[in-house]
């Protein structure tokens, strides 16, 4: 188990056929799987239910989405359908195209040795698992991340010093702070990496990305304040110039220690263990969302990164931002602002994109 609460979602067995039946998941092409019921008698688990999340794993044990389940059904193999062997994203035409190329991999010395019957053999009455799925979530790698994290970086300090250092002072939509305020905020959140990775790994299992945005504790009033109080200080005590400085020092210091550092466990501030690139994610997140807020307060045109965006869209879209932005009529800064609450939604808004599958997260 990679994520705690969140199974573990594998195709066939490590290696190349896992390698095209993970990559066709995350280009779109595939939407459905279909295993075998002795294969959940086997390892004595029960049939997942529809709606429930588990995680999408690659063939180096790494997560690569998490995956949504939308139905499941159980069908004789014989009957299976061909809308459902079309949407298994392979290619396949006929259903007897399907049932030739699962019966090699059913009858398999791999899946042989597995069931520990060496001969095994399908039928038209044996019973199939017939899942349909969505992806919920991208779990990016760590270059694109850490790419992300760098570009946006970059872009808010670029963005910051070409106006004046008066216009710091602004009002944002997020009351008291002012623009130097909000920055600030952002600017600690980054710079926390530092601090993590300087202490001990925690013990596992981590919580996913979109577990941190849970709406408890940390984000009871009194941790609201705190994190105000604290972003309204730091900002006092420096001019912008500094202010903007210590952010592009501490972003630069990140980048490096983090690109040299393995994959590795850190907790959060509020006790969370996380994998670092899913933590560094959630800094991406800090830098989009606050961007767009002082891009905003300083009327000027959003700076949000190609490289962010696509970060930010697929742990609340997974493969449907396109979409989303179709649905919603806008571009990726307007999504993100109406799906972090930047802009109010209508009703029928909300109700489109809670159709296409969208995480809320909750932002102090």
């Amino acid at each position: 188990m990679i994520y705690d609460g969140l199974s573990d979602y594998e195709f066939a067995f490590p290696g190349p056929l896992r390698d095209k039946l993970t990559g066709a998941v995350l280009a779109g092409h595939k939407t459905s799987t279909t295993g075998l019921l002795i294969g959940y008698e086997h390892d004595g688990e029960p049939l997942p239910p529809a709606g429930e999340r588990s995680t999408m794993i690659g063939s180096a044990g790494q997560p690569l989405a998490i995956l949504e389940l939308t139905e499941v059904r159980l069908v004789p193999v014989g009957e299976v359908d061909l809308a459902h062997a079309l949407d298994e994203g392979e290619d396949y035409t006929t259903v007897a195209g399907w049932r030739a190329a699962h019966e090699r991999f059913w009858h398999s010395a791999e899946m042989r040795d597995w069931l520990g019957d060496p001969d095994f053999t399908v039928d038209d009455d044996t019973v199939a698992v017939a899942e349909r799925f969505r992806v919920a979530s991208v779990i990016p790698a760590a270059p694109a991340v850490n790419a992300a994290l760098a570009a946006e970086a970059a872009a808010l300090v670029a963005g910051l010093r070409a106006v004046p250092e008066a216009d710091l002072d602004r009002p944002t939509c997020c009351p008291p702070w002012t623009v130097r305020d909000e920055f600030a905020h952002a600017a600690i959140a980054v710079s926390r990496t530092l601090d993590m990775l300087d202490a001990a790994p925690p013990p596992g299992p981590p919580v996913d990305t979109a577990r941190y945005y849970a709406p408890d504790h940390r984000f009871a009033p009194q941790a609201d304040q705190a994190r105000v109080d604290l972003a309204a200080q730091f900002a006092a005590a420096r001019s912008g110039p500094e202010l903007i400085g210590w952010f592009e020092q501490q972003a630069e210091q990140v980048a490096g220690r983090v690109a040299a550092s393995p994959e590795r466990l850190v907790a959060t501030r509020h006790g969370d263990p996380m994998r670092l690139t899913d933590f560094q994610v959630t800094r991406v997140v800090e830098l989009a969302v606050h961007g767009l807020d002082l891009a905003d307060a300083l009327g000027v045109a959003p700076w949000l990164t190609a490289e962010a965006a696509a970060v930010v869209e697929g742990l609340l879209f997974g493969l449907g931002a396109p979409a989303a932005r179709a649905a919603l009529g806008v571009d990726a800064a307007g999504l993100l602002r109406r799906a972090t609450g930047r802009v109010a939604l209508t009703g029928t808004e909300r109700e489109r994109l809670d159709e296409l599958g969208v995480t809320w997260l909750t932002l102090g």
